[in-house]
């Protein structure tokens, strides 16, 4: 797999910082690792220079702590709105419970203790891959909301066309989110109808769409909503149970969080 995503590792201490820049595994997991800081001034620096993708980082550090310079940089990104967040996967000591706490209520969804085992790491970055591809297709479709309700149709008609490079797995994986998004099928109910653990589904199914299996299910419906939306007489209410939402407000919630536009705002339209 060719690296795609910049990421940086930003670490005080010398030979952990070794151990994790010579990690074999960065090209595999599509990362490309653009470079390597060891204190927070240096690492804001380092980010404001290559605008990374993802960013590694011990917590307590001399000068700019890890702490710190997140909040630099969130501010950063909200001064320049071409300056996107990367996504954060903390470093941190069984001391240090406090920092990390501070660091996940400041948005930081990953957390990894020292020494870094390698196979938690993967899965670190293979999370933060899935949240930025989603935050790249939420970007599409809010480019395509500013040029009205067709263009997110024809985003949708693009997404629900085959993904692409699936395996007999994910292919019936997908069939069956199709036939049931209705009523709802969860990945465990799924795994069992293809006689695979839910675990192993999950993984290939993230890896060869680019979508988890609920974010797809939620993709489904909201397709197939916009489409009657725009080429039925149903009412709101009367979609959102059409497509497997009992509560229309949840419903609205959604499809304005997937589209930008309220349901009503985009029957008008």
């Amino acid at each position: 797999m060719a690296p795609v995503y910049k990421a940086l590792v930003i670490e005080d201490e010398p030979n952990v910082r070794k151990e994790l820049v010579l990690f074999s595994p960065w090209s595999a997991a599509g990362v490309l690792l653009s470079g390597d800081a060891g204190d927070g001034a240096e690492g804001l620096s380092l980010i404001v220079k290559v605008k990374p993708d993802i960013v590694l980082t011990d917590i307590r550090m001399p000068g700019i702590d890890g702490l710190a310079m997140i909040k630099q940089v969130k501010q950063l990104c909200r001064k320049d709105t071409a300056f996107r967040e990367p996504e954060w996967i903390i470093l941190s000591g069984y001391t240090e419970f406090e920092y990390a706490r501070t660091a996940m209520q400041m948005g930081v969804q990953e957390y990894l203790l020292k020494p870094v085992e390698e196979a938690k790491l993967l899965e670190a970055l293979g999370r933060s891959i899935a949240r930025l591809r989603e935050k790249t297709r939420i970007g599409r479709i809010a480019k395509a909301a500013k040029k009205g309700a067709g263009a997110v149709l024809s985003f949708f008609s693009e997404y629900t066309g085959n993904p692409a490079d699936t395996s007999d797995y994910v292919g019936k994986a997908v069939e069956l989110i199709r036939k049931k998004y209705i009523q709802g099928v969860t990945i465990e109910e799924a795994a069992s109808a293809l006689g695979i653990s839910s675990g192993y589904l999950s993984r290939l199914f993230r890896k060869l769409t680019g979508y988890t299996f609920t974010g797809y299910l939620m993709y489904q419906r909201v397709s197939v909503a916009a489409r009657l939306l725009k080429e039925s007489e149903y009412r709101i209410y009367e979609v959102a149970d059409l497509v497997g939402y009992e509560d229309a407000r949840y419903f609205s919630q959604i499809f304005r969080r997937v589209t930008g536009f309220t349901p009503k705002e985009f029957k008008g339209s």
